[in-house]
């Protein structure tokens, strides 16, 4: 048992594998687009990803949005004489995208 962390009550979630409401802390420091929520029938808190939350609060919504997007991962770093243009067209720009739309969606970000 932990004490109870100071949440705030309308961050609530509900989680597909665990009954009741949850609500989120903040970042757990493990990974990015990890999250830090609490579990009060467990009194623990628990690390999840943003593809495990089954229902929120309008207000979770907007704080996970924000959460993951100041969570990505940076850009792939650009090369010397490289143009602007032919690195946003660059191939490892455009995998990059298509990384960050993935983890936008789920919280998790594919490095391979």
């Amino acid at each position: 048992m932990t004490d109870k962390p100071d949440c705030d009550q309308i961050l609530w979630i509900e989680l597909g594998n665990c009954k009741g409401k949850h609500f989120l802390i903040g970042n757990p420091h493990t990974f990015k687009g990890r999250i830090d929520a609490y579990c009060p029938i467990k009194n623990s808190t628990i690390c999840i990803s943003f593809s495990e939350i089954k229902n929120m609060s309008i207000e979770s919504k907007y704080w996970l949005q924000g959460y993951l997007s100041g969570n990505e991962p940076a850009p792939p770093e650009e090369y010397d004489g490289e143009s602007v243009v032919e690195y946003f067209q660059s191939i490892r720009y455009k995998e990059w995208e298509l990384k960050i739309q993935k983890f936008r969606e789920t919280g998790e970000f594919d490095d391979c």
